[in-house]
């Protein structure tokens, strides 16, 4: 896979975006043809927010092509500066963002894997904001390289996921924005909570380092409006006091309802490529 991002990004910086966003939609149609496993992966994820059964079948498509359409611009990150922001993405709520940082409150971002989550992490940086995100790391070192390396040419930090909790504290101190996705439980640690009227294991870790630090939650969501633009949100900030001591799973419940509104109203946006939700007979 290394050999393959690498071409990408050379394709990518090497043309213009009109173009590789057309090679992209070829390629993604074609392994959505070829990927049966993960296309159906995807249909049955969005079957618990489209009611509507012809739907699912196209939306899933464009759950391909939007992903797509996400690692071109993941790629082209050296070509994103404050240009590029005022042309193709609009900001908005960023004075929740700005209140809080001039508060010297700890902030953690509530995102997930919907619309250009990475993107939105490299907006926010060129902003002002200093941002920390946990990523995930690849098997083969050069991958891992490959997308952090990305990811500091926007100005990100990036926090190994071997000192999550140290290096999210310091992050949360050094007056970094944490960002943290909250719908998808890579740990096998999560807490099974109600989504869609279904269950899902949730991450635990935006509720624990609220607790911990007493940060601020503000979820901050960029999705495409069309093909080329852009939209930043910023939601309104959850500042939950420690002393209060309220439990993970109704931190967790507090935010539940906006990360259910940003999907519903963008399932094609939302790149879950394998079965999400906890199968009825193991609740």
């Amino acid at each position: 896979m290394y050999f393959l991002y690498l071409l990408g990004k050379m394709i990518a910086l090497c043309l213009p975006r009109s173009i590789c966003y057309m090679v992209a939609k070829f390629l993604a149609l074609l392994n959505y043809r070829l990927s049966v496993k993960d296309k159906e992966a995807v249909k049955y994820n969005l079957s618990a927010i489209i009611k509507d059964e012809s739907r699912i079948e196209g939306c899933a498509r464009e759950v391909f092509v939007n992903f797509a359409y996400y690692l071109v611009d993941f790629f082209r990150f050296s070509r994103i500066n404050h240009d590029f922001i005022k042309k193709y993405v609009k900001v908005s709520g960023l004075e929740h963002l700005q209140w809080a940082y001039s508060q010297k409150m700890p902030i953690i971002a509530l995102t997930a894997h919907l619309g250009n989550y990475e993107l939105a992490g490299a907006v926010t940086s060129l902003l002002g904001y200093p941002v920390a995100a946990v990523a995930l790391p690849h098997k083969d070192q050069r991958t891992n390289n490959f997308f952090n390396s990305n990811r500091h040419r926007v100005g990100m930090k990036v926090i190994a996921t071997g000192s999550r909790v140290k290096g999210c504290l310091s992050a949360l101190k050094d007056n970094f924005v944490l960002a943290l996705l909250a719908d998808r439980d890579f740990s096998h640690s999560g807490i099974k909570m109600e989504l869609f009227s279904r269950f899902a294991s949730l991450p635990r870790g935006i509720a624990f380092f609220s607790k911990k630090s007493g940060a601020c939650i503000i979820p901050g969501f960029l999705v495409r409006v069309d093909k080329y633009n852009y939209h930043l949100s910023f939601e309104e900030p959850m500042c939950l006091a420690r002393k209060e001591n309220i439990p993970e799973e109704e931190i967790m419940r507090r935010y539940i309802p906006v990360l259910e509104k940003y999907i519903s109203n963008y399932p094609e946006q939302w790149y879950m490529f394998e079965k999400y939700w906890i199968p009825e007979n193991s609740q």
